[in-house]
């Protein structure tokens, strides 16, 4: 998940400034909010995950910026982060039936391969699916927070523009 901003009619200066202000006012609660989403978009992935041995499944992973999704990298001109969160699948340190770490087949698993006979095996998009899952409860929390903040545009949710167009 990340938040995206661009500079439209305005100089970067003050674009820079209004990004400034959002990571510094962003809320703590909201970090809280988001986390306990992005746990539940785990929890969700690896039920939507197939399992022949469970081993993809457990290999889930949900990793945050210091256990929060909360970062505290500065704005530059071109934008600034202050919230990282990201869930992936197969690594290789757990390894399935046949002794395969799950690295070397996720992505088939996944999005999908060609079989020997040339069909196609369609994926399942477990990591997509889960957070397509969740979108309208992360776009509510981004919404209400860039609105408490008056960054939002409440004719338009999440579509956002920092600062006032000229």
């Amino acid at each position: 998940m990340c938040f995206a901003t661009s500079e439209c009619k305005r100089g970067v200066f003050e674009t820079q400034n209004d990004i400034r202000t959002l990571r510094d006012e962003f809320p703590d609660q909201v970090c809280e909010e988001l986390d306990a989403i992005w746990a539940q978009i785990k929890d969700k992935a690896i039920e939507l995950c197939p399992k022949e041995s469970g081993a993809l499944a457990s290999s889930i992973e949900l990793e945050s910026e210091g256990g929060s999704g909360k970062t505290g990298v500065s704005a530059t001109t071109q934008g600034g982060e202050f919230y990282r969160n990201a869930i992936y699948a197969g690594n290789d340190e757990t390894f399935n039936f046949d002794g395969q770490p799950t690295s070397q087949y996720v992505l088939a698993v996944h999005d999908g391969h060609m079989l020997p006979n040339g069909d196609f095996f369609e994926g399942t998009p477990f990591l997509e699916d889960a957070v397509d899952s969740f979108e309208d409860e992360l776009n509510s929390i981004v919404d209400n927070v860039l609105n408490s903040l008056e960054i939002g545009d409440s004719a338009n949710p999440s579509t956002y523009k920092l600062g006032a167009e000229n």
